[in-house]
C-alpha cells in the first residue's frame, strides 16, 4: 500500500492532524522499498512496521496505528468473504456429522432398549391412525365413510387407464386392427374447450363441433347409505325446447324426423341414443351406433359438476328423476357394444361406473353382468372380493355369482382345486335348476 493511500485511511478515520505520524510512515515506507530495491529476498509486510512502531511511540501514536491495523484486518476479510462462507458451512455440516456419531456412539445400551421400547409403545398408535385413515379415506374426497363403506366403495372404483376401447383393441390385435377400422384418428372437436379431463369417452376431430351441451349437473346431497355424493342432472333452456321436438318425433315414429334433430343438433342426448337404437335394430353400422352413444357421453362429460366423477366409486345419480336415465342408459349401451367387440377389460370398468351410480337399487341390473366381465377380462381376484366383501345387496342369493366365484378360485388354484369343487358343489346344491341349462 503507498502512502497516499495510507494517509487516505488516515484521513478517513480522523487522524488527519497527525502530522508526526504520517510523517513517520512515510518515512517506513521508503525504508521498505529502498530494501527492495537491494534485492532482499525476504518481502517485508509494512503493517509489520507499523505495528512495531506502535509500541515505541506514545499512546496517542498507538491509538492511531490500530486504527491503521482493524483497516487492514477488515479488507482481506471482505474480499475473502464468499470463500470463508462455504468453507464455514462446510465446516459446521462436518461438524454436526461429527456431533452426531459422538451422540450415538456415547449412547448406552441402556438407554438404547429405553428408546426401543419407547418405539414400541408407539407403533399401536400409529397403527390405529393407519386404520382409522384407510377407514375413513372418503374424507379427502369430502365426504366421511365408515369402514363398510370404504370397503364397499373400493368395490366400485374404475380404473380410468382401462377405459380406453381403442387402446385394448392395439394390446390384443396390434394399430393395424385399429386403423383399418378408420378409429385412429382423434382430436378435440373444435367449439367449445373442454378443460375437464375425460374418462368415458374419446371426441375424434370427425365430430361436429361443441357449442354447448346443454346439460349441466348440481349436488343435491348425500347418500347416507352408501356415503356418495348424490348429483342431479338438469337440462338448460335450450335443451328443453329441442326435447319437445324430439318426443314429437318419436310420437310419430318418424325415424327421419329423428335423424335430422341429430344432425341439426349433434349432441342433444336422447336423440343421439334413439337413432343409435335405430339403427342397431335395422341392421345397420354398429360403428356408428356405438360412435352415437360415444357421443353422449361426450355430452354428458361436458355438463359434469366439478365435485362429480365417474371413477371414485362416490358420484350417484337418482334414477327417479328423467334427466339422470339418459346417463344410465348411455353407459349400459356402451357396455353392449364395447362386449361386442370384444373389449372386455373396458366393458368390465364401464359396468363398475354403471353400479356405482346407483348400487342399492341398481335399475339396470350392473350387478348381473359384473361377474360375467369379471371373468371374461381375467379379473379373478376380483370376483372373489366381490363375492365375499359387497354388503349393499345379497349377492350370495345370485345363481350367476355362485358359479362364477367357483369358476375364479379354480383359475386362482395352482396346486390342487379342494376349494373350486367345494364352491362347485355348494353352487349345485342352492341353484341345482341351473345345471341343465350349463
Amino acid at each position: 500500500m503507498s502512502s497516499r493511500a495510507v494517509r487516505r485511511a488516515l484521513k478517513e478515520r480522523g487522524y488527519d492532524d497527525m502530522a508526526e505520524t504520517t510523517a513517520l510512515i512515510e518515512k517506513q515506507v521508503c525504508e521498505m522499498e529502498n530494501e527492495k530495491d537491494r534485492g532482499s529476498s525476504e518481502p517485508v509486510n509494512m503493517f509489520d512496521l507499523l505495528g512495531g512502531d506502535a509500541a515505541e511511540s506514545s499512546e496517542s501514536e498507538g491509538s492511531v496505528e490500530g486504527g491503521v491495523e482493524a483497516i487492514v484486518e477488515v479488507e482481506p476479510k471482505q474480499e475473502a468473504k464468499p470463500a470463508k462462507t462455504k468453507k464455514t458451512k462446510r465446516g459446521k455440516n462436518k461438524k454436526s456429522k461429527g456431533k452426531g456419531k459422538e451422540k450415538a456412539d456415547d449412547m448406552s445400551m441402556a438407554e438404547f432398549e429405553a428408546h426401543l421400547k419407547k418405539h414400541d409403545a408407539e407403533l399401536p398408535q400409529v397403527e390405529t391412525k393407519k386404520a382409522q385413515g384407510a377407514a375413513g379415506r372418503g374424507a379427502a374426497l369430502g365426504v366421511e365413510l365408515t369402514a363398510e363403506q370404504q370397503q364397499n366403495r373400493a368395490l366400485l372404483v374404475v380404473d380410468a387407464k382401462q377405459l380406453d376401447a381403442e387402446a385394448e383393441i392395439k394390446r390384443l390385435f396390434g394399430s393395424a386392427a385399429v386403423q383399418n377400422a378408420g378409429q385412429g384418428r382423434r382430436g378435440m372437436p373444435r367449439g367449445l374447450a373442454v378443460r375437464k379431463r375425460l374418462a368415458l369417452s374419446h371426441p375424434k376431430a370427425t365430430w361436429p363441433p361443441m357449442n354447448a351441451p346443454g346439460i349441466e349437473m348440481q349436488q343435491v346431497g348425500v347418500d347416507e347409505e352408501t356415503g356418495g355424493h348424490v348429483f342431479a342432472v338438469e337440462h338448460t333452456e335450450r335443451f328443453r325446447s329441442v326435447q319437445i321436438d324430439f318426443l314429437s318425433a318419436v310420437m310419430t315414429n318418424d325415424a327421419d324426423a329423428i335423424a335430422g334433430l341429430a344432425y341439426h343438433h349433434p349432441y342433444h342426448v336422447d336423440a343421439l341414443l334413439q337413432l343409435s337404437e335405430i339403427l342397431k335394430q335395422t341392421g345397420g353400422d354398429f360403428i356408428e351406433a356405438g360412435t352415437l352413444v360415444e357421443r353422449a357421453l361426450y355430452a354428458f362429460e361436458c355438463g359434469f359438476a366439478s365435485r362429480f366423477s365417474i371413477t371414485n366409486g362416490l358420484g350417484r345419480l337418482d334414477f327417479r328423476r328423467i334427466e339422470s336415465r339418459g346417463l344410465f342408459l348411455a353407459l349400459f349401451r356402451h357396455m353392449q357394444f364395447l362386449a361386442r367387440r370384444g373389449c372386455w377389460r373396458t366393458a368390465f370398468e364401464v359396468n363398475k361406473a354403471l353400479l356405482a351410480l346407483d348400487p342399492v337399487r341398481d335399475p339396470y341390473g350392473a350387478l348381473l353382468t359384473l361377474d360375467f366381465h369379471a371373468l371374461k377380462s381375467r379379473q379373478y381376484e376380483y370376483v372373489r372380493r366381490m363375492s365375499t366383501e359387497w354388503t349393499w345387496s345379497r349377492i350370495d342369493l345370485l345363481p350367476g355369482w355362485a358359479y362364477s366365484r367357483a369358476l375364479a378360485e379354480f383359475m386362482l388354484e395352482r396346486n390342487g382345486a379342494e376349494r373350486s369343487t367345494d364352491l362347485l358343489v355348494e353352487a349345485i346344491l342352492v341353484f341345482p335348476s341351473v345345471v341343465p341349462v350349463l
